[in-house]
Formats: structure tokens, sequence, C-alpha cells
């Protein structure tokens, strides 16, 4: 069905998204519904922050709006960094920019997605590959 996630290779796989807007989640449910992807919530970083340590920061793919009320995008990025493989974090933005880009991808997360709505072949590319980097991280780490 066009606009539905394709399923994670393998077992389910949780994405958290941390966004204070609950249309984005309703987007973001929608497009998971079905696949083999569960989607997890919060509205604020600190939700998204207990969310990660609730899951022993085993949730591979975080999507974070990059302005919260309490903080941004950074704040779980550091956070991340206590994973033994860190989740793969895309920021998502209404009114992204050169400069919001360049200052996501050298700080370490993963990747950007514009969020205004959120276009579903585009959350499918950037999730997968998400996912994908992740799944090879920790391949990587149990070889190590």
């Amino acid at each position: 069905m066009p606009g539905r996630l394709a399923k994670a290779p393998g077992n389910p796989s949780s994405v958290l998204l941390v966004n204070p807007r609950n249309e984005d989640h309703a987007s973001l449910m929608s497009l998971f519904r079905g696949s083999r992807w569960k989607l997890q919530g919060a509205l604020t970083a600190g939700d998204g922050l207990k969310a990660m340590r609730r899951n022993h920061y085993e949730i591979p793919v975080v999507i974070c709006e990059h302005c919260l009320p309490d903080g941004d995008w950074k704040l779980l990025l550091a956070e991340l960094d206590k994973a033994a493989v860190r989740p793969s974090l895309i920021v998502s933005s209404r009114l992204a920019d050169e400069r919001l880009w360049a200052e996501v991808l050298n700080l370490g997360a993963f990747d950007l997605l514009l969020s205004a709505p959120f276009v579903p072949e585009e959350v499918l590319r950037v999730t997968e590959s998400a996912w994908s980097a992740w799944n090879s991280a920790a391949r990587n780490s149990a070889v190590a």
C-alpha cells in the first residue's frame, strides 16, 4: 500500500518519535501501521530521555524534532552516547535550512528529515537507512 513503510528486516524494530505535535505523531503512526516498525512516542526531550532509559537504550532509530518545549535534539544525541550501540538519530524540522542540515551531520546525527508534512517515501528511505546503519554497527559490536 502506498505511503506505508516496508517491514523492518528480522524482528520488529522500534522507532522513537520525540515531537511536541500530536499531528506529527498521528501522521507517523499511520505510516508505520501494518509494518514491522513499532512507533513509540514522546512529546518532550525529558519524555524521550525517559523512554530511552526505560528501553535500556535499545531503540535503534530515534526521530526527534529539532526544537522541543524543554530542549532540543542535541540533548538526545548526548544521551544516546550511553547506548552500547548508539541509536541512529534522525532530526526532523519544518523549517530546515542548509545550516541546520550541516549542524545535524557534523554533530553526529544520522540525517535531517523535513516534516511539513512528512513525505512517506522520504520517511521510508531515511528510516530504513538509519536502521541499516544501526544494525551494521550492532553486528560489528557483537563481533568485536
